[in-house]
This record gives structure tokens, sequence and C-alpha cells, in this order.
């Protein structure tokens, strides 16, 4: 039996307007109930995997914990430093941060839901003394200038509808010389424009920066770019990896969102996978100093 709160969910996944997303909106999306059968699948792991080349056979949950390797990789940190992790998700990313490396982790997200669950999961860990979670809007952050040695975004950026807003806050935070790496969903301009193969775009998937535009957007917020990356190709299988995920769950899924509700999520889901406009980028900048 689906609930008020199940229909207006359909309603932002499911959206017939594409408008720029606001944090009420995505803080909604993720406290939803959907998200608990989520967070059952693939160890957490919320973001797209990387698959180095085409003969990479890894699993999705292999292929995740490599684009968090991969981030790791590109924040460097050091023993002791302190890490934002700006839109934390159920805090795996985080977690695996701080089992590769000596370091403090602070993650934020503006779901309630989701900072319970991560926390949870980081005591359950071993780690909550090292990795914690806050409710906190990354548009505004609530702490000192240069009081972390590094940040990073893990597919959070394509939510925030201002950019330029959340990564001038990142770059007041971190320390000058400090580091920030970024996966994030770009718009690219697709080759072939005759194919019509447009997904109703949710609203919390609103706000995707053109890859060719994403040096000004860092250079706009005080970064200096150091690497961007287009890995499209290298992410591609996780489309079909969601939709799998979310054939498998298929009962669960279809009693919050209804039968027509959940078709119409997977064939979206399909439809993403055929977009050519939709690209993801790895990017590393840095604070000057």
């Amino acid at each position: 039996m689906t609930t008020d709160a199940d229909a207006k969910l359909r309603s932002i996944v499911i959206a017939e307007e594409i408008r720029p997303p606001d944090t009420r909106t995505i803080g909604y999306y993720y406290d939803h109930r959907i998200f608990d059968v989520m967070a059952e699948l693939w160890d957490g792991n919320l973001h797209y995997g990387l698959w180095r080349d085409e003969d990479d056979k890894s699993s999705f949950i292999e292929a995740a914990e490599e684009m968090t390797n991969e981030m790791i990789r590109r924040l460097d940190p050091r023993p002791g430093d302190r890490v934002l992790d700006v839109g934390c998700g159920n805090g795996t990313p985080a977690i695996q941060l701080a089992r590769a490396r000596p370091v403090e982790v602070v993650g934020i997200s503006v779901s309630e839901r989701q900072v319970a669950r991560a926390n949870q999961r980081a005591r359950e860990a071993g780690l909550g003394d090292r990795v914690s979670f806050e409710q906190v809007n990354a548009m505004d952050l609530p702490y000192p200038a240069g009081s972390f040695d590094g940040a990073w975004a893990l597919e959070s950026m394509l939510h925030m509808p201002d950019k330029v807003r959340v990564l001038s806050e990142v770059a007041r935070v971190v320390r000058p010389g400090g580091r920030m790496s970024i996966a994030d969903m770009v718009y690219q301009e697709p080759a072939d424009r005759t194919k019509d193969v447009s997904a109703r775009y949710s609203t919390v998937y609103a706000s995707l920066t053109p890859l060719d535009e994403y040096r000004s957007v860092l250079e706009q917020a005080g970064l200096v770019p150091e690497d961007i990356r287009d890995v499209t190709k290298e992410t591609f299988p996780t489309n079909a990896a969601f939709a799998a995920g979310l054939r498998s769950r298929a009962d669960q899924f279809t009693e919050i969102l209804g039968a027509e509700g959940y078709e119409l999520l997977i064939g979206n889901q399909e439809k993403i996978a055929r977009m050519p406009e939709l690209g993801y980028v790895l990017i590393t900048a840095r604070r000057p100093g």
C-alpha cells in the first residue's frame, strides 16, 4: 500500500519538468524509505563504479570500491589529516577512506536518515572515533576557515543548485594548499543529435555542468584545477548494474512506488544508459597557497 509520501517520491523521481534541485527536495528524497532498500544493495555504495578498461571483469561492488580508491589516490591525504566528505551518502566511501589511510573524516548530508545510517555504519566498523557524519547544507558550511586538510565530493555535486557557491565554501574551509577530489556526472554535447532517447529527469538530477565548463566553475570558486579526466567509458557499465539491482528488489520497490511507478523508474534507468549527453568526470583541484 502506497502512502502520500510515496506518491510525493514518485513525483520527484519521475519529474515532468527539469528545474534546479533544492536542499529540501534532496533531503526528502534521500530520507525516503526507498533508500532503506537501496542501502542493502552493493554494500551501501550508491555511486558509479570505475572499470579500468574493456577487459576489466570486476563486479559492480568491486568497481564501486575502485572508484573510491581512485578518489583516495587523487586526494592523497597524509596521516592525521582531517577530510571533509561533501555528500556522504551511507558513509561507505568515508569508511573505506579511513580504513585505507590514518585520517579523520567528517561527512555531511542534508538527509537526516543518511547521517544516522552512516554514523551507525562507522560505529559498527569500529571507526566511530575517526569517522563522523553531520546534517549540514554544503552551501553554508558551519566550519571555520582552514579547518580541513582536504575534501572530496563523490557524486554529490550533481545535486547542488549552485556549484560555485558550494565549491567556494569548500575552498574556504580547506587549508591553503589543500586538495579536493571530485567525481561527478556532467553534460556533454552528443555527437549524434538524431537519436531521441531522453528520459524524464528527476529534479534531484537537474544540475549537470557541461564538461567543458567545469574548469571555469572550479576557478570561479577559488580552486586551481590540477586534473580533469573524462571517464564516461570507464563508468558506463554502472547503468546496467543499477537497473539489475532495482530488478533484484522488484517486490520491495513496487510496494513503495506502485507497479506503474516502479516500471517508470526502471524505464528511466535503462534510458539513462543510452543517453549520449550524460558523461562522467574525475577531477583533482587544490586551494592556492
